[in-house]
């Protein structure tokens, strides 16, 4: 029995496969319960719309998401929209990057660093974030980790089939997110450090690389052209002032918690000392872990800002590879899964918090349908409903009727009293609306109207004095997290 037990541990696919799978469980426990927020409902309004209704808005907005929206598009057609269906993509991106730290730390380095990354990696708080998140971070983990595997091989190979494989792997990571082009020039240093440490085979390896990249970037030239274009979408982006050190240090990777960040900025420095001989896993790791942000940083103050922390997720699994060489070079295994056991309990208190109904960005949409819905069972199946949508916390261009997209069930057989252009139909990423005064006509056969708006920007009186000139009064309202309900039956 133990010999078959150590024949199944060491087989090459089990500890990616079991990291993999403790990874998929982090992420989709508790995966619905956070409410959506504004950034997913994008991802909803793009990917359930039609195909040449989502070209059109391609052309226009969001290109840089363009290839992640076709993959939900294609999920919605199987499976239908649900905060599932949104959300459980990324729990599968996150376990397939975290088997490709495993796999990308033995290649670097030996099976102990690879499982030990990997295992930092499931608990790193950015990544039990984005396992949850309806957008491409994800991806852009798993794509960064895969890219970083094409490279390792091709270093490892004779064969120039290993760079074209590169070369693809480099254009489709780049479709995915114009930032992990990052992670390709990072991969140029990487190759410029082995050429200067004389390592065998790196000035072919380094011609080879430019080959592959470049033609990449020239395949990828299309989008990235129509992602430049569109580069007003950035605009809301601050520049860079004192919060930009602690969103480098902590946000960036360790969303909240600074002491998951001290113990794993030690780790990473003891694991960079211990391995300073190691040429191939310093050259790898470092320039894919440091230089993705100081290009970004830098490029903020010359030219415009575009610095973002969870810009950065892409590098979460050099973070994890760091960390886990300095896990490896404390030796003695007790210690090791002391630490190990440290990190768990310094992430936990923000895996919990990411997983409260209003973990994402205090957004409390599940409330509000669950309210609508409630109160509309009270009401009856025969009572006609519609719905004013008023502003939506800190998005001037969107209305709350992101909310309708999110929760499409509890605003279902409603009647929107002001639209006037479905997004769908706009080629951008929201609907258009009329004054509520010039869309009275739709009040004709209504029980009931609710009022649902930010609480800035608030629309209430306005909206309650046009209603009460049309005989509408207020009989009651509810204050979930940064909305107002207002409800209101004819007098």
């Amino acid at each position: 029995m133990q010999m078959r037990s150590a024949r199944l541990t060491g087989h090459p696919a089990f500890w990616p496969l079991a990291v993999a799978a403790l990874a998929l469980g982090i992420s989709v426990a508790g995966i619905t319960t956070p409410s959506i927020w504004y950034d997913e409902a994008a991802t909803i309004t793009s990917a359930t719309r039609t195909w040449p209704e989502l070209w059109a808005m391609l052309d226009n907005v969001d290109a840089v998401h363009a290839l992640y929206y076709f993959l939900l598009h294609l999920v919605f057609d199987v499976f239908g929209y649900s905060p599932l269906a949104l959300r459980l993509p990324s729990a599968l991106a996150t376990a397939g990057a975290a088997a490709g730290v495993v796999v990308l730390g033995r290649m670097l380095g030996c099976r102990g660093l690879g499982v030990s990354a990997g295992l930092v990696f499931c608990v790193i708080p950015r990544v039990t974030w984005m396992g949850t998140e309806g957008r491409s971070y994800s991806f852009t983990a798993l794509a960064a980790v895969l890219l970083t595997i094409a490279l390792v091989r091709a270093l490892g190979s004779s064969r120039r089939r290993a760079w074209i494989v590169y070369g693809i792997a480099a254009f489709l990571s780049a479709v995915l997110f114009i930032y992990l082009a990052l992670v390709v020039i990072a991969h140029g240093v990487t190759l410029l450090w082995l050429l200067a440490r004389r390592h065998p085979g790196s000035g072919i390896a380094l011609r080879r690389w430019f080959v592959a990249s470049a033609l990449g970037g020239l395949a990828t030239l299309p989008v990235s052209l129509e992602t430049i274009s569109q580069d007003g979408q950035v605009s809301w982006i601050h520049e860079l002032a004192a919060e930009t050190v602690r969103q480098v240090f902590v946000r960036q990777w360790f969303y909240e918690s600074p002491g998951f960040a001290l113990i794993a900025g030690l780790l990473a420095v003891l694991g960079v000392e211990a391995a300073v001989r190691d040429r191939r896993l310093l050259a790898v790791v470092i320039p894919s872990l440091i230089l993705p942000t100081l290009l970004l940083l830098a490029y903020s103050v010359i030219a415009t800002p575009i610095y973002q922390p969870r810009y950065l997720t892409m590098c979460t699994p050099f973070v994890a590879l760091a960390v886990g060489a300095g896990i490896i070079a404390l030796r003695h295994v007790p210690l090791q899964a002391l630490v190990l056991l440290l990190l768990a309990t310094l992430a936990a208190p923000q895996f919990l918090q990411q997983r409260e109904p209003e973990g994402k960005e205090r957004a409390s949409w599940t409330e509000v349908a669950e309210i609508i819905t409630r109160d509309r069972a009270a009401d009856g199946d025969g009572t006609a409903v519609g719905v004013v949508w008023g502003t939506v916390q800190r998005h001037p261009t969107a209305s709350a009727r992101v909310m309708a997209y999110s929760y499409p069930d509890a605003y279902d057989d409603t009647v929107d009293i002001t639209l006037r252009t479905p997004a769908g139909a706009t080629a951008q990423l929201w609907e258009t609306a009329a004054p509520l005064a010039e869309s009275t006509d739709r009040l004709e056969g209504l029980d009931v109207v609710y009022l649902i708006t930010s609480d800035a920007r608030d629309r209430r009186p306005l909206t309650t004095e046009v209603l009460a000139d049309e005989g509408w009064e207020v009989v009651d309202d509810w204050s979930p997290t940064s909305v107002q309900i207002v409800k209101y039956e004819r007098r």
